[in-house]
């Protein structure tokens, strides 16, 4: 027989395309210009590829990066269930610079991609939203490595794991009480260390690239059809 906490499912959204604009950008007139139209400074706004291409010509892994929306929109898919507002779904993310952050059980993300990067700059600077009171997302480690210490393991997806089916995910990953990992990058591969801090790495569809939400879809789905949700 679950209990409540057994029964709890926690993912973990890696390497997320998630960061302020660096210095080095600060004075790039696509910057510039984002900042005067939101009357920000330049460090205090979200990178991001649709408004600051040209700018990261100039940043490594640049293709890993600016990408705020996939993000956004994962965030949207696994809270948008009744086993989240149940406090069943646990939800955290790592930053660019590699911060975990968490969001409180029930927390409604912006659905507004505007205000949800505004939210995001927030965040990332004070280490917690809002300011002052009661916290909703906040910062919980400084890194992957502490993150998974704490939590015992990390099961991960990867297009080059072993290929099994949802159903045994969901379940190992309730039976292990261990968090799924899901990439949150646009292009490229987990860096070496995140591999290497897996204690599981598996892929639900071989061979084949996934986005991040349509993955987190699936896990959704699944994960309330092995809760009779379905």
């Amino acid at each position: 027989m679950y209990s409540n906490r057994d029964r709890s499912l926690t993912i973990v959204f890696i390497e997320s395309s998630l960061e302020l604009v660096p210095k080095e950008l600060w004075s790039h007139h696509q910057v510039k210009r984002s900042a005067e139209r939101y009357n920000l400074e330049p460090g205090d706004l979200i990178l991001d590829k649709s408004l600051h291409y040209n700018a990261m010509e100039v940043l490594p892994q640049k293709w890993k990066r600016g990408r705020p929306d996939i993000l956004h929109t994962s965030l949207l898919i696994v809270t948008d269930t009744p086993l989240y507002d149940k406090g069943l779904v646990q939800v955290y993310f790592q930053a660019f610079d590699g911060r975990i952050f968490y969001v409180k059980p029930g927390v409604r993300v912006p659905k507004h991609f505007e205000r949800f990067k505004g939210l995001m700059a927030q965040l990332l600077k004070l280490e917690r939203v809002p300011p002052r009171g009661e916290p909703l997302i906040w910062k919980t480690h400084d890194s992957l490595r502490e993150f998974v210490k704490e939590m015992g393991g990390l099961i991960l997806l990867w297009e080059k794991g072993v290929k099994i089916k949802l159903s045994f995910l969901v379940s190992r990953a309730l039976n292990m009480r261990a968090p799924l990992g899901i990439g949150a990058f646009p292009k490229g591969d987990f860096k070496k260390s995140t591999l290497r801090k897996a204690s599981e790495k598996y892929a639900i569809l071989e061979g084949a690239q996934l986005k991040t939400w349509g993955v987190a879809g699936r896990i959704i789905y699944e994960y309330e059809r092995f809760m009779g949700y379905r």
